[in-house]
C-alpha cells in the first residue's frame, strides 16, 4: 500500500509534464486549424493532473481542499477543448458559432462555481479529513456532480464517435491521424470511468492522469509521425464552398441530391430549394437545357462539352459516380463559367480579323488610287501637260486620304467599350442627326429609353447609319422626302435581348446583299469606300451588341442592334438631356 502511495504523485507529475509539453508544442502552431481548442484541452489536462499532484504532496487540509476544487477548472476546460477540437478536425467548424461556444461554456463555468461554492452540498455531499487516503482528505459526491458526469461523458463519447466516423470515411493520409486521435480521446474517458466507478476496488488513486499519459503518447505520435498540427483534414463543405465552379450531384432517379453554393445561386432562377427536385421538371421551361442535361446523363463515361446558354458560355464535365461495389449510383456535374474566356477569344479573333482586313485594304484598296495617280503622273510627264492630269491625281490622293481615315476609324472603333455611360437614346439620335447633311429628309424618334454605351462611339454609329440611309435610301425612294426612324426593341419570346433599330422608307437593301453590307470595303457606290457600315458593326461589337439587317415596315432598310444594356439614369453629360416625348419629329435642312 505504501509503495502504491509513493507511486501516485509520480504518475500525476508525469501526466502534468506530458500535457504541459504537448500544450506548448501545439501553442507554437496556434495559427493552424484546430490548434487553439487543442491547447485549451491540454491546458485543462495540466490543471487536472497538476491539481492531483499538488493534492497528493501537501499535508494541509485547506490546501488539499483547494486543489480538490481547483482540479474541476481543468476538468471543464479539458472536456470542452477536446470536443471543440473534434468539431474542427472533422469539418464541423460551421457549428462553432459564437452562440454555440457560449452555450457549451456554460457547463464548465457552472462546474467551477459548484465545485468552489458547493451550494446546499449539491456538488460535494461531504469533505472530511482522512489520513488513510492520498492527500489526507476524503469526500463524497453530490447530485450536481452526477449531472456533470453524465454531461461530460456524453460530450466525450460524441467526440469519439465523430472521430470514428471520420476514420471510417477518411483517406489513407488522415487515417493514421484519426486512429491516434480516437485513442487519445478515449483514453482519459476510459480511465476516468475506472476511477469514478471504483473498478480497482480499494486502491485509492485517480486513474484519469494515466489516461492523460496514454493520450499524450498518442498525440505525440500524431504530431510527429502524422503531422497533426501541420496537416488537418479539409472539410468537404469548406472545399465545396470555396470552389468557383458549380458542383451538382444527381442520383439515378434524376434528382438533385447535392449542390455547392455557386451551383445553388445559378439554380435560384428555376427553384429556390432545388435539392430533391427532378431535373427534368426543374428545367421544364428551358427545353434546350433539359435536352443538354439528358444527353450528358445518358453517357456512362466521363464527358466534357461546352454549351451556350442565355448569353453565357459554360464548360460541363460529367463523371459517373459508383459506390464501393462498382454500382452506378449517380452523376457528378462540374460546370465552369467560361463566358469571359470566350469573350477574350472573340476579341482576339476580331483583332486578328481586323489585322488581316487592314492588310487587304492596304494591298488592294489603297493600291488602286495609287496606281491611278501614278498612271496620270506618267501621262503628264510624257505629254508635258501637267494641268490636264493634276485634277485626276488630286482626286486619287483625296480618295486615298478618305480610305486611310476610314481604316483608322475602323481600328479605333473596334476596341472594346470598357466604361459605358448612361445615355438617352433619343438625345443621342438628335445629336447624330444634327451632325449629318440631311437635306430635306426627316427624323422620327420613338425611343424614350436610356442605355449604357459610349456616347461618342454611339453618335458615330448613328451618324454612319443616317449617312447610309441618306446616300442610298434617297436614290431608291420614289422621289418623296426620305424619313429615317429610330426606335427601341423589346426582348422577344425567343430569348433575343432588347435593343434599338434605325430604319428608313427608301428602296431597301436586296436580300442578296444583306449578308455583305457589314464587310469592310463592300460598297455599291463607285465613290464610296465601303467602310461606313463596317465601322457601325465594329462599334456595335465593341459594345457587345449584335447587328442585323432587315426590311423596314415601309420596304426600306432596317438595322437592328440587340444585347443593349438598359440604364436607370436617363441623362448623360455627352448626350444632353433626354427627350421626354415618346415620339419626336425633326425636320431639318442643313448645308
Amino acid at each position: 500500500m505504501e509503495s502504491t502511495d509513493a507511486l501516485v504523485p509520480i504518475i500525476y507529475a508525469v501526466a502534468t509534464v506530458i500535457a504541459a509539453v504537448l500544450g506548448s508544442v501545439v501553442w507554437r502552431h496556434r495559427e493552424k486549424t484546430g490548434a487553439v481548442p487543442l491547447v485549451v484541452a491540454m491546458t485543462g489536462a495540466v490543471i487536472w493532473a497538476g491539481s492531483l499532484f499538488a493534492r497528493s504532496t501537501v499535508d494541509h487540509y485547506s490546501l488539499s481542499t483547494f486543489f480538490l476544487r481547483f482540479l474541476y477548472v481543468g476538468v471543464g476546460a479539458s472536456v470542452l477543448g477536446s470536443f471543440l477540437f473534434v468539431l474542427v478536425y472533422t469539418g464541423r467548424e460551421r457549428l462553432l458559432t459564437r452562440r454555440a461556444v457560449v452555450l457549451l461554456s456554460i457547463e464548465p463555468a457552472l462546474l467551477v462555481l459548484f465545485a468552489f461554492a458547493n451550494p446546499g452540498d449539491l456538488f460535494f455531499d461531504s469533505v472530511y479529513r482522512d489520513p488513510t487516503v492520498v492527500g489526507g482528505i476524503g469526500f463524497r459526491w453530490g447530485p450536481a456532480f452526477d449531472v456533470h458526469l453524465v454531461y461530460s461523458y456524453c460530450l466525450s463519447l460524441a467526440g469519439t464517435i465523430l472521430i470514428l466516423e471520420f476514420l471510417y470515411n477518411s483517406r489513407s493520409l488522415y487515417r493514421g491521424q484519426a486512429a491516434m486521435l480516437v485513442g487519445a480521446t478515449a483514453s482519459p474517458l476510459l480511465t476516468n470511468v475506472v476511477y469514478t466507478f471504483d473498478v480497482m476496488g480499494s486502491i485509492e488513486i485517480d486513474t484519469t492522469p494515466i489516461g492523460f499519459i496514454v493520450a499524450g503518447a498518442l498525440y505525440s505520435v500524431a504530431i510527429v509521425r502524422y503531422r497533426l498540427v501541420d496537416i488537418v483534414p479539409i472539410a468537404r463543405d469548406r472545399v465545396l464552398d470555396s470552389v468557383t465552379d458549380g458542383v451538382f450531384v444527381v442520383d439515378t432517379q434524376n434528382r438533385l441530391i447535392d449542390v455547392n453554393p455557386v451551383g445553388r445561386a445559378w439554380l435560384e432562377a428555376f427553384d429556390e430549394s432545388p435539392i430533391g427536385t427532378d431535373l427534368d421538371s426543374l428545367f421544364a421551361e428551358v427545353p434546350e437545357l433539359r435536352d443538354e442535361f439528358r444527353g450528358l446523363r445518358d453517357r456512362r463515361a466521363e464527358t466534357e462539352r461546352e454549351l451556350a446558354f442565355r448569353g453565357g458560355h459554360f464548360h460541363v464535365r460529367t463523371t459517373p459516380i459508383e459506390d464501393g461495389r462498382d454500382r452506378h449510383v449517380g452523376w457528378l456535374f462540374v460546370v465552369r463559367d467560361i463566358t469571359e474566356r470566350k469573350r477574350r477569344e472573340a476579341r482576339l479573333r476580331r483583332q486578328n480579323e481586323r489585322l488581316e482586313r487592314f492588310a487587304d485594304l492596304v494591298s488592294h484598296d489603297l493600291r488602286n488610287p495609287l496606281n491611278v495617280a501614278d498612271g496620270y503622273l506618267d501621262l503628264a510627264r510624257e505629254t508635258d501637260d501637267d494641268e490636264a492630269y493634276l485634277d485626276e491625281i488630286e482626286r486619287s490622293h483625296e480618295r486615298m486620304e478618305t480610305i486611310i481615315e476610314d481604316v483608322l476609324a475602323l481600328a479605333r472603333e473596334g476596341a472594346d467599350v470598357t466604361d459605358p455611360e448612361p445615355i438617352a437614346l433619343a438625345a443621342i439620335a438628335e445629336r447624330a442627326w444634327n451632325g449629318v447633311d440631311t437635306g430635306a429628309a426627316s427624323l422620327a424618334i420613338d425611343a424614350d429609353a436610356s442605355i449604357l454605351a459610349d456616347p461618342e462611339r454611339t453618335t458615330r454609329l448613328l451618324e454612319n447609319l443616317f449617312r447610309n440611309s441618306l446616300e442610298h435610301g434617297t436614290e431608291r425612294s420614289a422621289g418623296a422626302d426620305l424619313e429615317v426612324a429610330v426606335g427601341t426593341l423589346d426582348g422577344a419570346r425567343d430569348g433575343s435581348a432588347p435593343g434599338f433599330y434605325v430604319a428608313d422608307d427608301g428602296g431597301g437593301i436586296p436580300p442578296s446583299q444583306r449578308d455583305r453590307v457589314f464587310e469592310g470595303g463592300y460598297t455599291t457606290d463607285e465613290d464610296g469606300t465601303g467602310f461606313g457600315l463596317a465601322i457601325v458593326d465594329e462599334i456595335a461589337t465593341a459594345h457587345g451588341w449584335t447587328s442585323a439587317v432587315a426590311e423596314s415596315d415601309t420596304g426600306g432598310a432596317r438595322f437592328e442592334f440587340r444585347g443593349v444594356e438598359p440604364a436607370a439614369d436617363a441623362t448623360s453629360s455627352d448626350a444632353g438631356s433626354a427627350t421626354d416625348a415618346a415620339a419626336i419629329e425633326t425636320d431639318s435642312s442643313r448645308p
